[in-house]
C-alpha cells in the first residue's frame, strides 16, 4: 500500500497556469502557492500586465505576455505553456480559469512528459447569463476537455452540481471551497480614505470589479432610483478594460485598492453588498465574514450557500428592488453586529486557508498515489 504522505514530503515541481491573476483568483493563488512553496518548487505562468504584483513579484513567476484573449495571443499562450511544461517537467500542472483551461490543456496533448493535470474554472463559463448558443458551446468544451484532466476542482455546491449535470465524470470532481488567512489587519487611523466613512449613517461597501457579472450597473441604478439619507454607499474596485461606467454622486468611489489595504475598508464599513448576476463562489463574502461584517447578496450562483438562514446576512432578488429596499430599511446596528459575529464563526469553521490547503494536499496525494500504482 502506498503511503500518500510520502508524496507530500517529496519535493515536487508544481506549475500553475492562468491568463490573468487578479482579485479573487490572485488571492486563491497566493494562498495555495504560499502553502505549496514550503515543500515544493512552485511556478506561476500568467500575464504580467493582467496580474497583481503579489503574483508577478513571486519567485519563479513566468510572464505569458503578450496576452489579451485574442485568437493570436491564445495561440501564443498555448505554445508558451507547452514550452514551459516541457522544460520544467512539473509533477502537477494546476490550471485556473476557463481561457487557460482551454489553451493549457490543449498544450499538454502529445507530450512525452505526463504530469497530473488539475483544473479549476473558478466559475463555469456556461453558467453565465447571456447567449444560449455560447453556453452550449462552453458546455461542450468543458465536457470534452475534462477527458484531458485528472482532477477538476469545483469551488461550491452550485458549481459541483452544474458540472455533474453537464456530464463531467463525478470521479474527477472534487469540491473544495476557497479559504483565506484568518489573520486580520488592524485599523490604520492614517488610512487616506478614512474620513469618507460616516458616523451617522450605515456604511455599505461594494468590493470587486465594476462589471456586468458583478451586478455593478444594477447597483448603481438601484442607488439612483432609491435614494436614502440613512446609508453611505462605498465602492472599491475598477472597471474592466474599455468599459465605461457611470458612478452616481451619492457613491464614494475608492477606486482600485491594493489588497493589503482592503482590510481598512472592511474594518470601517457596516455591511458588504454583493449584487452579482453569477458567482462561482463569492470570495468577497468570506472576506466580509472574516472581518465580522454581514453580507447582503443576490440569490445568484453560489452566494446563497454562504448565507446561513439569514444568520450572517440577507439575500435579495435582482428582479425585485423592493426586497433589497425592505432589507435596507430594516437594518439596525445591533442586528448588523450579531450577524457579523455569526458570519465570523461560520468563516472560522469552514473557510480558513487550512481547510482549503489540507483538502488540496489530500487530492494531490491521491492523484500521485493512483499514478504510482
Amino acid at each position: 500500500m502506498v503511503d500518500e504522505n510520502a508524496f507530500m514530503t517529496k519535493k515536487m515541481k508544481i506549475l500553475h497556469i492562468t491568463d490573468w491573476a487578479n482579485g479573487g483568483l490572485a488571492t486563491y493563488l497566493e494562498v495555495i502557492c504560499n502553502d505549496q512553496s514550503k515543500n515544493h518548487q512552485v511556478y506561476i505562468l500568467a500575464s504580467r500586465n493582467g496580474s497583481e504584483e503579489r503574483i508577478t513579484e513571486r519567485e519563479r513567476f513566468i510572464s505569458l505576455d503578450p496576452y489579451d484573449r485574442s485568437i493570436k495571443s491564445v495561440w501564443h499562450a498555448l505554445q508558451l505553456s507547452r514550452q514551459y511544461i516541457q522544460s520544467i517537467q512539473p509533477d502537477i500542472v494546476y490550471i485556473h480559469s476557463s481561457f487557460a483551461g482551454v489553451f493549457a490543456r490543449l498544450a499538454t496533448l502529445g507530450l512525452a512528459a505526463n504530469p497530473n493535470i488539475i483544473y479549476c474554472a473558478h466559475g463555469w463559463s456556461f453558467l453565465m447569463q447571456g447567449n444560449k448558443l455560447k453556453r452550449l458551446i462552453y458546455k461542450w468544451i468543458e465536457k470534452t476537455l475534462s477527458y484531458r484532466t485528472d482532477a477538476i476542482v469545483t469551488i461550491s455546491e452550485n458549481e459541483h452540481k452544474a458540472a455533474l449535470k453537464v456530464g463531467i465524470d463525478k470521479n474527477k470532481l472534487h469540491k473544495i471551497s476557497h479559504g483565506i488567512s484568518p489573520v486580520c489587519g488592524k485599523l490604520d487611523p492614517n488610512f487616506i480614505n478614512a474620513n469618507t466613512f460616516s458616523e451617522q449613517k450605515l456604511n455599505i461597501l461594494f468590493l470587486g470589479r465594476y462589471d456586468y457579472s458583478k451586478g455593478f450597473d444594477w447597483l448603481m441604478r438601484f442607488i439612483v432610483n432609491n435614494p436614502t439619507d440613512s446609508i453611505s454607499w462605498h465602492i472599491a474596485g475598477k472597471a474592466i478594460v474599455d468599459h465605461k461606467i457611470t458612478i452616481p454622486k451619492e457613491v464614494t468611489n475608492h477606486g482600485w485598492v491594493p489588497y493589503e489595504q482592503v482590510p481598512q475598508l472592511l474594518l470601517r464599513c457596516d455591511a458588504v453588498i454583493i449584487p452579482s448576476r453569477w458567482e462561482g463562489f463569492g470570495l468577497t463574502a468570506i472576506e466580509a465574514m472574516k472581518y465580522a461584517k454581514p453580507i447582503i447578496a443576490s440569490k445568484n450562483g453560489a452566494l446563497p450557500e454562504l448565507i446561513h438562514g439569514e444568520k450572517n446576512g440577507w439575500l435579495f432578488d435582482l428582479n425585485n428592488d423592493n426586497v433589497l429596499i425592505d432589507i435596507l430599511q430594516s437594518l439596525q446596528i445591533k442586528d448588523l453586529n450579531s450577524s457579523g459575529e455569526e458570519g465570523y464563526n461560520i468563516f472560522m469553521k469552514n473557510y480558513t486557508e487550512s481547510h482549503m490547503t489540507e483538502a488540496l494536499h489530500s487530492l494531490i496525494s491521491t492523484l500521485l498515489s493512483t499514478k504510482h500504482n
